[in-house]
């Protein structure tokens, strides 16, 4: 699936988000992507990172220090990413002879279906793309802050 790219302005959420391979709100708890953030061992950002209980104490390797996002970093990042920060909803779209689908994100399914020719490798006009797609449906709505 693609990744979540949203703005997030908090530096602490902003980092603990990338450090997961920026995923979509439903897929924080799970595994992600991936789950570290390396600095050098002597910066500022070591030195939060080692003082907030949403990072492991981190773990040296390569000339760096790497940390990883604990469960209560994942639960306080999916509480910030839903109070804070405009996820777009998600569509399906699936095609005419062919086998699987894509997830796309957009607006509404007009978009979706835009947005799903922008991600598929063919060369055919959009027109042609449009007229084989089989259905478009929504897989998780978007999410607005209060």
């Amino acid at each position: 699936m693609t990744r979540c790219n949203v703005r997030i302005e908090d530096q602490h959420f902003h980092e603990m988000h990338h450090a997961l391979g920026n995923p979509w709100p439903d897929e924080i708890a799970g595994e992600t992507y991936r789950n570290y953030f390396a600095t050098d061992a002597d910066s500022d950002t070591a030195d939060r990172m080692r003082a907030s209980s949403h990072w492991t104490n981190g773990s040296a390797k390569f000339g760096m220090i790497y940390f990883h996002v604990t469960d209560e970093g994942r639960r306080a990042l999916l509480k910030f990413m839903r109070d804070h920060v405009a996820i777009p909803a998600r569509y399906i779209v699936t095609y005419r002879h062919h086998n699987g689908s894509s997830v796309v994100a957009a607006k509404n399914r007009s978009a979706a279906r835009y947005a799903a020719y922008q991600h598929a490798d063919v060369d055919w006009p959009f027109m042609e793309f449009a007229a084989n797609i089989r259905s478009i449906t929504l897989y998780a709505p978007a999410l607005t802050p209060a």
